[in-house]
């Protein structure tokens, strides 16, 4: 559906099962397959942290809505004193220095956080059903000079219309709000936040947006790759046969597609419809 007045499209979710059930434990097998498909992908996150540190190189970081604490853990390697906040499963237990990962709302830790030099949304405000009112409650918690990133699918993007429902980041009942660059500037700015950088090219979602979107158009169960590195439970009502089909076809085609997937994406990053926004933006007051 699409708001008239503002233009953001959103999921009716009134039918959906509750949060808790959609965001199970990750990991829970502990397979080695996985493990290893995983390790692979954390090398995406070097373009995140690099990003993040040209504009800022240090200070407290606050990664919302922080999954695993991976990134959160990345930062805090490079020097940022960083706490991650998820208020569903962290996953296996992560410790570091400088690193602090708390299970729990928003709501019941704001008010002991203080304030921080970077807050980090990774694909975390489309899961919200009202974004701008995290935003307008994250502001403030932003230090003088500080910076938010905010980083959406973009619901205009090549993959958007290539695929339509077989999209990867489309992701319903689980994705609840879906931007392009009007709507989360729009977003922004009811927050009291200025854009003042942004990255087009982001291969950690654009990439896999291709590879899983074309794997949706071939094989029978949605986002199966996804689900098989994830190790959520969301596989297990699968038979063998039907495993063995999928892990076949995924893993046959997947090298090739993700080969593919750079020039595609570089190109429709070129033509600015890339398929996330990442925005980084200050406070205006």
């Amino acid at each position: 559906m699409r708001c008239l007045e503002c233009g953001l499209a959103y999921t009716d979710d009134r039918k959906a099962p509750s949060a808790h059930t959609l965001y199970p434990v990750t990991g829970q097998s502990g397979s080695r397959f996985a493990k290893k498909i995983g390790w692979m992908l954390k090398l995406f996150l070097r373009q995140r942290k690099q990003f993040v540190r040209r504009l800022k190189p240090g200070g407290r970081l606050l990664d919302f809505g922080c999954g695993n604490g991976t990134f959160a853990m990345l930062m805090s390697r490079a020097g940022f004193e960083a706490v991650g906040i998820e208020p569903f499963s962290l996953g296996a237990t992560i410790t570091a220095e400088r690193l602090q990962l708390i299970q729990a709302p928003w709501e019941q830790v704001e008010s002991s956080l203080g304030t921080f030099d970077v807050i980090t949304l990774w694909q975390v405000l489309e899961h919200l059903p009202r974004p701008v009112d995290v935003l307008q409650r994250l502001t403030p918690h932003l230090a003088p000079g500080g910076v938010m990133v905010v980083s959406v699918p973009n619901f205009s993007s090549l993959q958007s219309t290539m695929f339509g429902g077989s999209w990867f980041h489309l992701d319903p009942p689980r994705h609840l709000s879906h931007f392009e660059d009007a709507t989360l500037e729009r977003c922004l700015h009811r927050a009291g936040l200025m854009p003042v950088a942004h990255t087009r090219f982001l291969p950690e979602y654009g990439c896999s947006g291709w590879v899983q979107s074309s794997l949706n158009a071939v094989l029978p169960h949605t986002n199966y790759l996804y689900e098989l590195v994830k190790d959520r439970g969301a596989l297990h009502g699968l038979s063998s046969a039907s495993s063995a089909l999928h892990l076949a076809g995924s893993l046959a085609l997947a090298p090739p597609l993700l080969a593919l997937s750079l020039p595609v994406e570089a190109l429709a990053s070129a033509a600015q419809r890339e398929a996330v926004l990442t925005v980084a933006a200050r406070r205006t007051v």
